[in-house]
């Protein structure tokens, strides 16, 4: 499965929540429309649904309490939503499919790693997830 995704240069979230709720905004629209057009042009990639977009906003706006760099976000062809850091010896995603569920994986070198699932509205393993992120 092939993600397509921008590159960032992994700015830190704005401390003012308004802006950068029109950050994300404007990123999940330009996701949007591009995904769209690809569908448009291939109706074998999956669309991906409003509930995804949804979420990976409400998801965004939890990770701005973390400041933590702002992810890639990208989509992919099985429907999905994708947010990611990919530090050095490192990797982390998570998926989001607008069904309230976050998907995630970590791998540090080859010998840390951990994933899982859990409700976006399950904010302490979500905050788990993301303090181990911030180390």
């Amino acid at each position: 499965m092939e993600t397509l995704q921008k590159e960032h240069n992994l700015p830190l979230p704005p401390a003012d929540k308004v802006l950068f709720q029109k950050q994300v905004q404007r990123e999940l629209d330009d996701i949007r429309q591009e995904a769209e057009n690809a569908y448009a042009l291939d109706n074998e990639i999956d669309p991906i649904p409003d509930s995804a977009y949804d979420d990976a906003s409400v998801l965004l706006e939890f990770l701005c309490n973390y400041k933590i760099p702002m992810p890639d976000i990208g989509w992919a062809e099985d429907g999905s939503l994708s947010v990611g850091w990919y530090p050095d010896k490192g990797m982390v995603t998570m998926g989001i499919y607008g069904d309230n569920l976050v998907i995630y994986n970590a791998f540090f070198e080859e010998k840390r790693q951990f994933e899982g699932i859990c409700e976006l509205s399950d904010t302490p393993v979500l905050s788990g997830f993301l303090t181990t992120l911030t180390r």
